[in-house]
């Protein structure tokens, strides 16, 4: 019975260090590194947006294109979809989906599939769209549904493709019995599908140099995203980016429902990808389908 109490409260204790840490995410990552501010506004603040975004509906119609992939890689037959008849774009997604088959025949393949990994004091947090296992290889899937074409650098630089290739580490032991210290960072790749450029994929395979200089980036980015100081999360200096955010009333209050200035110093830049701001949803961590092999289409 002592043993059994001793049990209970080292998961108490457990619990209780996971709920008491400092989480983060790429989309907090995304924020912290287009703007300080906005990061600081939004997630440690935590205020509303009083502005509503441009790319809202985009938005919309990306989370409406996630739910239905999430679908047919459960198995529901293409037939059984419920398909918007007043969103053509999004029924051509989902037609290209399923005839190019983006993720192949894997032996494992996992939807939606959310991962953690406590790491430099804080809990890492990222959900895959999807996550393939074959032999001892393992290849998260991220559909992207932005306008803007395929951008190898981009992509390859991006927060997301750093800390999802990073956290698909974690996965191998479980998933793979790779021991402990699951497989070579030569085993993991990232890969970008884009509906409406479908013969663009981005393959991103990883390396152990790469694992490395993510682990050094991560721990620098926990110092400097944990700092308590507001003078410590400054404006951006490129005050074109603040035409695309929601917090602009803040930093501009006189001109706040206002375009900015388009005599500004600083260049014109391209209109940020839309799902640059698309929160990532966590869920309890329970058994559900996505957590056994799947048979896709």
């Amino acid at each position: 019975m002592e043993e059994l109490v001793d049990s209970w409260q080292l998961i108490e204790t457990a619990n209780y260090q996971l709920l008491t840490m400092n989480i983060l995410t790429q989309t907090q990552i995304n924020a912290f590194e287009r703007c300080r501010r906005l990061y600081y506004l939004s997630y440690i603040r935590r205020l509303v947006w009083p502005v509503e975004t441009s790319a809202s509906g985009n938005v919309r119609e990306g989370d409406d294109f996630h739910l239905l992939a999430r679908q047919l890689i459960l198995g529901f037959p293409r037939e059984s979809l419920i398909l918007p008849a007043d969103e053509p774009e999004l029924v051509t997604w989902v037609e290209t989906f399923c005839r190019k088959q983006p993720i192949g025949k894997p032996q494992q393949l996992f939807a939606e599939k959310e991962v953690s990994l406590s790491f430099a004091d804080v809990l890492w947090l990222g959900k895959f769209d999807a996550l393939a296992v074959t032999d001892d290889r393992l290849t998260v899937f991220d559909w992207k549904t932005g306008s803007l074409p395929p951008d190898r650098a981009h992509y390859a630089r991006s927060p997301q493709t750093r800390l999802y290739r990073f956290l698909a580490c974690p996965c191998a032991p479980r998933l793979l019995g790779a021991g402990m210290h699951g497989v070579p960072a030569e085993n993991i790749e990232m890969v970008y599908w884009f509906p409406q450029y479908p013969e663009g994929t981005l393959r991103l395979p990883y390396s152990e140099e790469e694992y490395g200089q993510d682990m050094t980036w991560l721990r620098t980015l926990a110092r400097e995203m944990l700092k308590t100081e507001e003078a410590d999360y400054p404006r951006t200096e490129k005050l074109r980016r603040c035409e695309h955010c929601g917090y602009r009333s803040y930093c501009f209050p006189e001109t706040a429902l206002n375009p900015i200035d388009p005599d500004l110093p600083d260049p014109a830049e391209p209109e940020p990808p839309d799902d640059l701001w698309q929160e990532e949803l966590y869920f309890p961590d329970i058994p559900t389908d996505s957590d056994r092999e799947e048979t896709m289409f």
